[in-house]
């Protein structure tokens, strides 16, 4: 493949193997959980948390406690913890 074609390619989000198979370009995510609260609160009714964090309001103690989903959370979709408590989506 030339390099003006790779760069059009490239250009419109494809990958192109050694087979010369056009594939769609790997996205982020493809669960849809990370897209905003509502999606994240179906699996985690109250939200998911750093161990040791603290509800910045003091009122929501029953989210999940987890540095993995938390950090997976946060990677994928920064606005999940908007206040900054290391709570994502956290509800009452």
């Amino acid at each position: 493949m030339n390099t003006r074609m790779g760069a059009a390619v490239a250009a419109i989000g494809l990958t192109v193997t050694l087979t010369g198979v056009v594939l769609p370009a790997a996205t982020a995510h493809d669960t849809g959980i990370h897209d905003n609260c509502t999606n994240f609160n179906k699996k985690y009714p109250h939200g998911v948390g750093r161990r040791g964090a603290v509800d910045a309001g003091g009122d929501v103690t029953t989210f999940k406690r987890s540095n993995r989903i938390y950090r997976r959370a946060e990677n994928h979709n920064g606005d999940l913890d908007r206040d900054n408590d290391r709570i994502a989506c956290e509800k009452a």
